[in-house]
Formats: structure tokens, C-alpha cells, sequence
């Protein structure tokens, strides 16, 4: 059973205690974890496992290494060289930046645990960053949804807060940071979002707040959501219930977060 006052919050524990406590409970507290693919229809895990590999392929040109393409379906031939083809002209190396492919953050700070993995964050020599996301569902959110949600507030917030060992100044200040959602089935769409001072003080109450509310709840205290819709799509539903899920909802970054990259041996990053 898990601790969660031990507990590094990622984006994906911290949406999954506001859209439901009590699934909270059950994947980070009681260990009852089932895989994210668990219960999806082979459609969405065959999508979900070309995210993966497409994120594999951006990992390997951004550490200067030959993309290769991962093995193919016959059957089903991939969009894997489409893909990457957008992506090298949207994103192309040059070579006065910094590349660091799958950056994982932690922040350890009393009530303030954080944990983030960027697809990609790159540094220019004057200090500016920005942070990489690549979207391959073929649903594109808002711009407004991305703007609020949780992944580019910890994002952002994270890479100022901790990860001043990639700047060349010593630390980012917010100003420096923004953060890009580019999506591959849909390559000329593309959402920054800058930072600001006063972002990142809101951010850092804001996640303060939310990490002493989960850990102030009592066991018995995280209860189910009302929202029945949720509970259609939730791994969970045999255990409340006691019927399956009729679809259980695959988010890409949570899925991206629990897989392993393992596709090919990987060079590590130089230096």
C-alpha cells in the first residue's frame, strides 16, 4: 500500500485525484494498478502503441542518432516517416541549441513533490527554454483546455522550480520557459504558451494547495465522483460497480508516463 505523503505527484495523479478521489485511492494509494491499456478496444491500443513509438523515434533524432523507423504491420502499414518527416521540418537540430529528449524533473520540497517527463525541452544559449509536447490522438484539444490544464501549469512551473541544472545561467527564470503542443495528425497546428512571474506564483499556490487537500484526506474520505459519465470509462468500475467499464478512456500522457521506452537500445544523452 502506498504512502502518500512519500508520493511524487505527476500531472496524471494530480488529474486523476480532481476528476475522481476515490480512483486516487485505488492506483496510487492501494496499489491497485491495471495497466492504461487495460480495457481499451484494439483500435485505441494499437493508436496508443504508435504514440509510443513515435515518441521513441523523436527521442533518437533529437539525441543526434540515426530515427530508424520501429518494425511494421504489413497489414497496417504506420505513418511513422510521415511523422517524423513533419516533425524534423516543424522542429528541425541546429546547432547552437540544446536538445534533452525525455527529460524527466522531480521537485522535492516540503509539501511540494512534483514529477514531470518532457517529450522534449530545448535550450538556446541566451537561456530561453522551451518544453516539447507532441500529440498523436487524432482528437486536438482547444487551445483554452490546454492552457488550464494541469500538464502545462506543472510544466511550466517544474522547469522553473527545478531544472536549472539545463540553463546556462544557472536557472530559468519564467519569463525564459514556454511551453509547445505540436500535433502529428495534424502537423501545421501548433499552441505555445508563454510564462509570466506572476503564473508562476499562482502555479505554485495552486499546486501547493491541491497536494496539502489530497494529503490532509482521510483513507475513507476519497470518495467516488457523481459523475456517472467517468465511471463508464474508468478501469474501476468492476470494483465500485461491480460491472466492466463500456470503454476505458486512454490518455495519451498517462499512457506515455506508465510505458517503457524500449524500443531499440538508446545512446544516452552526451556530456
Amino acid at each position: 500500500m502506498g504512502d502518500v505523503a512519500e508520493l511524487f505527484f505527476s500531472q496524471a495523479a494530480l488529474g486523476t485525484f480532481r476528476v475522481c478521489p476515490l480512483r486516487f485511492r485505488y492506483r496510487y494509494i492501494d496499489d491497485l494498478f491495471w495497466s492504461p491499456l487495460w480495457g481499451t478496444d484494439p483500435a485505441e491500443r494499437a493508436a496508443a502503441e504508435r504514440g509510443l513509438n513515435f515518441h521513441l523515434l523523436a527521442r533518437r533524432y533529437y539525441t543526434g542518432a540515426d530515427p530508424g523507423l520501429p518494425p511494421e504491420d504489413p497489414a497496417a502499414p504506420s505513418d511513422y516517416a510521415r511523422w517524423l518527416t513533419y516533425l524534423q521540418a516543424f522542429l528541425p537540430l541546429e546547432p547552437d541549441r540544446s536538445y534533452y529528449p525525455e527529460l524527466e524533473l522531480r521537485l522535492d520540497r516540503p509539501g511540494l513533490r512534483l514529477l514531470a517527463r518532457f517529450d522534449l525541452l530545448v535550450v538556446d544559449a541566451d537561456g530561453k527554454a522551451t518544453i516539447y509536447d507532441w500529440k498523436t490522438e487524432s482528437r486536438a484539444p482547444r487551445r483554452p483546455y490546454l492552457r488550464h490544464s494541469l500538464q502545462t501549469v506543472l510544466y511550466r512551473y517544474l522547469l522553473c522550480a527545478a531544472g536549472g541544472a539545463y540553463s546556462p545561467l544557472g536557472r530559468f527564470a519564467p519569463e525564459q520557459v514556454s511551453m509547445v503542443y505540436w500535433f502529428a495528425q495534424r502537423p501545421e497546428r501548433w499552441e505555445r504558451f508563454e510564462y509570466t512571474a506572476a503564473e508562476f506564483s499562482r502555479d505554485e499556490r495552486y499546486l501547493r494547495e491541491l497536494i496539502a487537500q489530497i494529503q490532509r484526506t482521510a483513507r475513507d474520505q476519497f470518495l467516488a465522483t457523481t459523475d456517472l459519465k467517468v465511471c463508464d470509462h474508468c478501469e474501476y468500475a468492476s470494483v465500485c460497480h461491480n460491472r466492466r467499464a463500456e470503454r476505458v478512456d486512454l490518455d495519451e500522457e498517462e499512457w506515455l508516463q506508465e510505458a517503457t521506452l524500449a524500443w531499440d537500445d538508446l545512446p544516452e544523452l552526451p556530456g
